[in-house]
């Protein structure tokens, strides 16, 4: 319950100071783990701890299974637009069918909008003390706000995508956040492209981590130009996959096997996960875990039928295994499901996208020839020729198609696709047929926040 957590974190720092520092961070960072008598004051007077404050949250974010930040947004969104289904019947067609009900709420609650603003809320903490601070270096202060202020970004850009207008929450004053009203989608992104920014100029260029599991500046360009994206700012997100693209610090792997190992070139930011015995809860949801066992996450019929003959994403990306006398289809872009050696990190931003981003930003700025090579660079890694699209209204659905090929089971892309350009309606009504409505391409605000907050609103058509 929102209203009593932001209550209670007030004095349990403990959750996100401490518990998050004591699960977190040696693998990021080789410091001690504060004392559990540490206030908030303590944690941010001492380099250690403060870096140790900001690693934890990356670690609480991966730490548990069925959370928006390590699977959930990806499952749930790609059962909510046309991209996957879950093998046994029950609560989860709710999504697949866009009829959720209350029965749903707690999950959307405890998935979704309760660690995002777990995790907001951490950030907010972090930015007010790193400010106050007057012990702690320059740059390390300008790298740990630049950090937070990413991760509140980060936080707002899925809650704004899922429900809309949702309370815009900066500051760490409980009674305000407890009675929050939902901002508009233009103030929710607004926030974020000023947390972006400020990131962009706080950030290093390199990562202080030795693997690519902190944000760097290029992390905070990649969310940047993708908002940028999403709002209709074509320039100036074409200008931010740019910097990214011919920055040299990424380069596309050849090899598609690779794209989601911890090594990959092409990942510009990842969760490293923390529990013994796991690497990604992608994997370890999706996959089966022996050889008599079944897939949970299955490929829709429509989405594997979509790819051109040819294309090495399909054979690549997507696995089968014959069960019941039944051939099912799952995707494959993780591919160890537990109890093996750490070889897969959780990929939260990578290269790919951003050419996808810088041609359609282009191809929106009438740049023909410039959408067309980018779509090519994508294509040639998947072993496909040179798209035959050559006009705008062709390009936009070549586009359309790439990125649902490159980013399926990515992160809800497709999801957040079908509603960002008004495709929703037209895909999702011919699919699912009456139980789609137009209501439908935003989730419920879940009850139990209405219940504790005065101020928050249901979203239409629940």
């Amino acid at each position: 319950m929102k209203a009593k957590y932001i209550n209670t974190t007030v004095f349990t720092l403990l959750i996100l100071m401490q518990g998050l520092l004591q699960t977190s961070c040696k693998k990021f960072i080789d410091v001690e783990d504060p004392n559990d008598q540490l206030n908030s004051y303590m944690v941010f007077s001492d380099s250690s701890t403060a870096t140790s404050a900001i690693t934890g949250i990356y670690s609480e974010m991966i730490t548990n299974r069925n959370l928006f930040s390590n699977s959930a947004i990806t499952l749930y969104g790609g059962m909510s637009a046309d991209e996957l289904y879950f093998y046994s019947p029950g609560l989860k067609d709710e999504f697949t069918k866009d009829e959720i009900t209350q029965a749903n709420h707690v999950n959307i609650d405890n998935s979704f909008w309760k660690p995002a603003y777990k995790y907001i809320y951490a950030a907010n903490l972090a930015i007010e003390k790193l400010l106050q601070s007057q012990v702690l270096s320059g740059p390390l202060k300008d790298q740990l706000t630049g950090e937070a202020k990413f991760i509140r970004a980060f936080c707002y850009f899925h809650l704004v995508n899922l429900f809309g207008d949702v309370p815009l929450i900066v500051a760490t004053k409980y009674q305000n956040a407890a009675i929050a009203p939902r901002a508009s989608v233009a103030e929710i992104y607004s926030q974020i492209i000023n947390d972006l920014k400020d990131a962009k100029t706080l950030l290093n260029v390199q990562y202080v981590s030795t693997e690519r599991v902190r944000p760097n500046k290029w992390t905070s360009v990649a969310l940047l130009s993708r908002c940028y994206l999403y709002t209709g700012h074509w320039q100036e997100a074409e200008t931010e996959a740019n910097a990214i693209i011919i920055s040299g610090s990424y380069s596309l792997e050849t090899d598609l096997n690779n794209v989601f190992l911890n090594s990959s070139t092409e990942a510009i930011w990842q969760l490293m996960p923390v529990r013994p015995g796991f690497n990604t809860y992608e994997g370890l949801e999706i996959l089966p875990t022996s050889s008599f066992s079944y897939p949970t996450y299955l490929v829709t019929s429509g989405l594997h039928n979509s790819f051109e003959n040819g294309d090495n994403r399909k054979s690549a990306w997507i696995n089968s295994r014959v069960y019941n006398n039944d051939t099912l289809f799952f995707p494959f872009k993780y591919k160890v499901p537990n109890g093996a050696a750490l070889t897969e990190y959780y990929v939260m931003f990578r290269l790919a996208e951003q050419y996808l981003i810088r041609a359609e930003a282009a191809l929106n700025q009438n740049k023909i020839p410039e959408a067309q090579a980018d779509i090519n660079i994508i294509r040639a890694r998947a072993g496909l020729g040179n798209t035959a699209a050559n006009n705008l209204s062709s390009l936009k659905l070549a586009i359309e198609q790439e990125r649902r090929a490159e980013l399926f089971c990515e992160w809800a892309n497709r999801w957040y696709d079908l509603k960002r350009t008004n495709r929703a309606n037209d895909i999702l009504l011919s699919l699912k047929g009456s139980t789609w409505q137009s209501t439908d391409v935003l989730w419920p605000v879940p009850q139990q926040e209405i219940n504790l907050n005065p101020s928050l609103t249901q979203n239409p058509g629940y």
